[in-house]
């Protein structure tokens, strides 16, 4: 009996832990992400020099930073020195982005409306995209305001052991961008990549140099030795993806490497706790897990365990393109995902043409994904339709009916990288108007909101458009690598798309339900292309309506009171229905086509 009393109880204490250890705070946020090489020059006294982009190799002659404004297609003359098409070199491109230009543009995002921010890995790395880390316990020293001085620091520790880290001017600035973002009310998550790291990684760089007898041995997938008496060099290893540009931890079926895995745990404190006292206020506030799906599962949930020790509210996000319901679950170690299933949705609906799911089977996709996972992490599920890995969305809507993330660059001869027109840009409000109102956390990839266009993958890490500066006119031709969308194109801010998010996100923001409210599809009719559905609590009732069809439409919903008032949140008109005989009273609905209305509902009884 006692036993059993014991056991009640520590299933009581599991489930009460869950409870307390559950990001509240993200249900229904409006995240926006950040590529930080791509997102404002604050500072261009720190900007990258030859010897990082190009370790151990001779760059380019006359390499130099390429300016800001200047047209995503045209070629500096170094990149015309090498030949060849604008992809051949694009990613040896530096633009300058930093964490003072984060800050910098703080305001910015507080006026959007954006509660947190998701920024693309920020650790030291070679690379513009940073997730061929060298370290984990520095920031990029190109991100702060004295690269060289921190590099001498970073030099003088050693760096399996954090009693010897210091902290640099980078990373200084980092946790002023944690104050700052905190003090404006929002939150702030960064890119944990742990599967596997870049060739300069220091662990890497003592195993290349003292090989089987380097203490960092079994820290990677070695495949054989270098044998000294051979003129060749024998030295293989295990890449991510067998791209030995990134070598991969060693691993077990269930774990990381014992190595590994504690310098990671130790990288961990370090930013969630910075001064170690215990207090995570000074930390970030949660963490994006890259390739979430390679790494062991036992791994993440001891690191979780960990995490939730640190910070009981910290949010963990996997990148999990699939459903994933052994990783966001009840026992699983993650509380959201960046919900591509709900971009896929979105894709195959709003966007494509001839390729057009009905809207049953829309609403059918989902249901399936609600019904993947509990309740609760529903609210936190980040429901992004683009991100660094995919065209930008004005670009999916410009060439429709292609599967998602395929065929979006120049490999396709019928893909269109021009500027998208007006009709593209009226699909893409709407599609944001859905991402605001339906159940989950709307995620923005930074640019969207000011009409940025890109095709996929590096043409979507173009440099923010901001509007106190001037840009050169994209021009696209041969030279591009594409085979139509030629012409000349103006950049700058389109005011208009810009207007409609922030009135959209504040529409989201100032309506609890819309936030953690239920949601419930209460009209859909696949002829017409519309559906209609319920968001609601305890204190607010709001119906979303998308007309995605072609023709205008006029239909009744019959709602479960006998007289109402009602209030449409975006164009502010106002009205009173009621049914004077023993029945509901209807909210008639006039839409146009390829538009939406969000009605308050109030009951008038």
């Amino acid at each position: 009996m006692i036993l059993k009393k014991i056991i009640i109880l520590l299933s009581f204490v599991q489930v009460l832990n869950a409870q307390n250890s559950f990001p509240d705070w993200a249900k229904g946020l409006v995240w926006y992400q950040i590529f930080p090489e791509r997102f404002a020059n604050g500072d261009t006294t720190n900007d990258p020099a030859p010897d990082k982009i190009f370790p151990g190799e001779s760059a380019p002659p006359n390499w130099k930073i390429t300016p800001w404004t200047s047209s995503w297609f045209s070629q500096s003359q170094w990149e015309k020195n090498l030949g060849g098409k604008v992809r051949d070199h694009i990613n040896k491109r530096r633009y300058g982005g930093d964490i003072q230009g984060i800050i910098d543009h703080l305001d910015y995002l507080k006026v959007l409306g954006i509660k947190g921010i998701y920024i693309n890995p920020v650790f030291d790395a070679v690379s513009l995209h940073k997730y061929d880390g060298s370290t984990y316990h520095h920031m990029d020293i190109n991100f702060g305001p004295d690269p060289s001085g921190d590099k001498l620091l970073i030099a003088s520790e050693t760096p399996d052991d954090p009693k010897t880290w210091k902290w640099t001017s980078a990373d200084r600035l980092f946790l002023q961008l944690v104050q700052e973002v905190h003090k404006r009310g929002m939150k702030i998550i960064i890119d944990g990549v742990f599967n596997h790291v870049g060739t300069q990684f220091w662990a890497f760089r003592d195993l290349v140099k003292n090989q089987q007898n380097s203490r960092f041995k079994d820290w990677f997938q070695v495949l054989s030795f270098d044998n000294p008496a051979t003129p060749q060099n024998e030295f293989d290893y295990k890449g991510w993806w067998n791209a030995k540009s990134l070598p991969q931890f060693n691993r077990t079926k269930d774990d990381l490497n014992p190595g590994p895995k504690q310098y990671i745990f130790n990288a961990t404190k370090r930013w969630m706790d910075p001064n170690g006292n215990g207090s995570y206020s000074d930390g970030i506030d949660g963490w994006r897990l890259d390739v979430a799906r390679d790494v062991p599962l036992g791994f993440w949930k001891d690191w979780n365990k960990l995490v939730k020790s640190i910070n009981p509210k910290a949010i963990i996000v996997a990148e999990l393109w699939e459903l994933s319901p052994d990783f966001i679950s009840a026992t699983g170690p993650f509380d959201a995902l960046m919900n591509y299933s709900f971009a896929f949705a979105v894709d195959k609906y709003f966007i494509a043409d001839k390729k057009k799911i009905s809207t049953s089977g829309f609403i059918d996709r989902l249901k399936e994904i609600m019904k993947t996972y509990p309740q609760k992490n529903q609210d936190v599920l980040q429901n992004l339709v683009d991100s660094h890995d995919t065209e930008r969305l004005s670009s999916m809507i410009k060439n429709p009916d292609r599967e998602y993330d395929r065929e979006g660059n120049e490999g396709n001869p019928d893909y269109d990288p021009g500027k998208p027109d007006k009709k593209d840009y009226e699909m893409q409000k709407l599609i944001a108007a859905f991402q605001m109102t339906y159940k989950g956390a709307p995620m923005i990839y930074y640019g969207d909101e000011v009409g940025m266009w890109g095709a996929d993958d590096p043409h979507d890490r173009n440099p923010m458009v901001w509007s106190n500066l001037k840009y050169d006119d994209e021009i696209i031709n041969e030279s591009s690598g594409f085979h139509k969308g030629f012409g000349i194109f103006k950049v700058e801010q389109n005011k208009d798309v810009l207007a409609f998010y922030k009135k959209i996100i504040s529409v989201h923001n100032s309506n609890p339900a819309l936030l953690d409210g239920d949601v419930k599809f209460i009209y859909s009719n696949d002829e017409t292309a519309v559906f209609a559905f319920e968001r609601s609590d305890k204190n607010e009732r709001i119906i979303c309506v998308f007309n995605t069809g072609r023709n205008i439409q006029d239909f009744v919903i019959k709602l479960n009171i006998k007289k109402f008032t009602w209030q449409n949140l975006l164009s502010g008109d106002k009205g009173t229905s009621v049914n004077d005989e023993n029945s509901s009273a209807g909210l008639k609905i006039n839409i146009p086509p390829g538009s939406v209305k969000i009605f308050k509902i109030n009951s008038a009884e």
